[in-house]
Order: structure tokens, then sequence, then C-alpha cells
């Protein structure tokens, strides 16, 4: 489990030393209308924090779509987690799937390896490709998503949950009102808000936490305006990140996080 830890850190100096060798570039910090700090029910991770606290090794187990199996936001939130707590073994075990949905979540016949120590801290990062899906049925998709809410509970008493909110995301097939698309070219679907939504208020009213993904991205049209520039933060397809745009998403959800550990910390 040390070893495992251990590559995935080294990893992740490694690419930030590459990262370091670039000229400065401000990247955007955009702030979330939805929730305080990119985080709603930042208290749905007290469990996790308190592992922390322990000095104990602590897991994450995250499940979800291409944006988790890619490696870059993973990496860049295990990386800065690691730096913060130096002396804390993080191990962070990513279970994604390129065009998974929650399906793939639910289809799991063990949510958890063998042999693997209960996390400390679930992350469910699906929604991109449920709010491509046109005839997905809003009902059936809350239901699953509270029944994996429940299973996580269940199977593993006194795990934090995070859910990542769906992401923004663009089709290009016309439509599109985003400055600077001359061609009207890109728009996000309709069901991706309606999925985004459903996931906000599926964790509050399940005390789960809750991270505003698009917010932090920029909102509206941020999947076009991250395409933009010498050094894009999204590929061309309006849906995924670059290397460098993973790397950077990463580290809004990681500050997010510790920004709460630390408004914890203090109050306590």
């Amino acid at each position: 489990m040390i070893r495992a830890t251990a590559l995935v850190f080294g990893l992740a100096l490694a690419d930030s030393a590459v990262a370091q060798e670039r000229p400065y570039t401000a990247l955007p910090s955009p702030v979330s209308a939805t929730c305080p700090g990119g985080l709603c029910q930042p208290e749905g991770l007290l469990a996790f924090f308190g592992a922390i606290g322990q000095r104990r090794p602590v897991t994450i187990v995250q499940f979800g779509d291409s944006h988790t199996a890619g490696g870059d936001i993973t990496r860049s939130l295990l990386w800065r987690l690691q730096s913060r707590f130096q002396g804390v073994p993080i191990r962070l075990q990513a279970h994604g799937v390129v065009g998974a949905t929650l399906n793939g979540m639910a289809g799991r016949e063990e949510l958890f390896d063998d042999g693997e120590a209960r996390p400390d801290l679930v992350i469910i990062a699906y929604g991109t490709n449920e709010g491509f899906d046109d005839l997905l049925d809003p009902g059936t998709y809350e239901r699953l998503l509270r029944s994996q809410i429940e299973r996580v509970r269940e199977t593993s008493p006194g795990t934090a949950i995070l859910i990542l909110g769906a992401p923004e995301a663009m089709r290009g097939d016309g439509g599109g009102r985003c400055p600077g698309d001359t061609d009207h070219r890109w728009k996000a679907p309709e069901m991706l808000s309606v999925v985004r939504d459903l996931q906000h208020r599926v964790a509050a009213s399940t005390g789960v936490a809750f991270w505003d993904w698009r917010g932090r991205m920029g909102g509206d049209c941020s999947a076009f305006a991250l395409t933009r520039g010498e050094a894009p933060l999204m590929r061309g397809d309006h849906v995924h990140f670059t290397g460098p745009g993973g790397d950077w998403i990463g580290s809004l959800l990681a500050a997010d996080i510790l920004a709460a550990y630390d408004r914890r910390a203090g109050g306590r």
C-alpha cells in the first residue's frame, strides 16, 4: 500500500517539476455562486478530516468517468493533499472508466476491492455522460444516486462522501451563444443542468458534501472559454481537460477541501 502511494506521489511531483519549468501564467479561479467556497455541506467531510487529524493511513476511493480515468485531476488532488499533510500516508484509488455513468458504480459486484482498507472518503464523480443522454429519466437517475449513497454508508459506515457536480461541457452541433463562438456552434446539453441540479439536491437532502465543479470552471460557456488561448485548459471537444487543465481543476478541488478543513480547525 505504501509503495503504491509513493508511486502516485512521485508521478505528481514529476508533473509538478515540469510545470514549474514553464513561464508563470496566472490561472483562473472563478467563484462558485452555488456553494460558498466551492463546497456545499462541507460538514459531510468531517469524518475524512478527523481521519487526517489522527495521522494514520488515509484512503480515498473515487468512482467516475473519463475525467477520473485520465488521472490528471486525481493526481493533482492527491499531490496537494500529501504536500499539505506530510507524514500522513494518503492513498487515492481511482475507478474511472471512459464513457461511464453512475450505472458503472452501481454495477460493481463489490463496491471496494478485497483486502483494501475501508475508505475514509468516497468521491462520486459522474454526470457528464448522463448529461449528454437526452433520454435520461431524471427520477430514475435520482433514485440511483440515492441508492449508491446509501450503499456506501451500509458498506462502509462512517465514510465521508463527496459528490463532484457535473462539470460544464458542450456539444458542437449548433445553437450556441458563447462570446467568441462566431459560428454559434457550441452549446451545453440541456440535460446536463438537470443532472447537476439533481446531484446538488440529493447531496443536500442526504447530508453529503457537494463540489460545484461547473461554478469553479467559470459557469456558463466556461467549457468554450477554456479551449481558447495559447495554453488551453480544455481540449477541442469541449468536454475533456488538457493535462495542465486537469492539474488546474484538481488544484481548485484540493484548495476548496483544504479551506473547509482550515475553517473546521479554526472553529474548533
